[in-house]
């Protein structure tokens, strides 16, 4: 069984409390969004307005808090 990486975990509670866009690359597939919660296992990350996506940590290989990025402009785009 894989342990979930503490850095990564930390990271995503930072771009969670901070409201910060967020990049992560998991199982080979990166996904931008807004950290909706972080559990112990899980991160839920607001891909779209309405919509989440559950992912466990221990597949997150890499985590982009990205600092000077508003996040609304995630939700400008799907709504077209």
């Amino acid at each position: 069984m894989q342990r979930v990486s503490q850095p990564i975990k930390h990271l995503l509670q930072l771009a969670y409390q901070n409201n910060q866009v967020t990049t992560l690359i998991f199982n080979n597939v990166t996904y931008t969004g807004t950290v909706d919660y972080v559990s112990a296992s899980t991160v839920y990350l607001g891909l779209a307005a309405g919509h989440s996506r559950e992912i466990p940590l221990t597949g997150i290989s890499q985590v982009r808090l990205h600092q000077l990025q508003s996040w609304w402009h995630l939700y400008e785009g799907s709504r077209q």
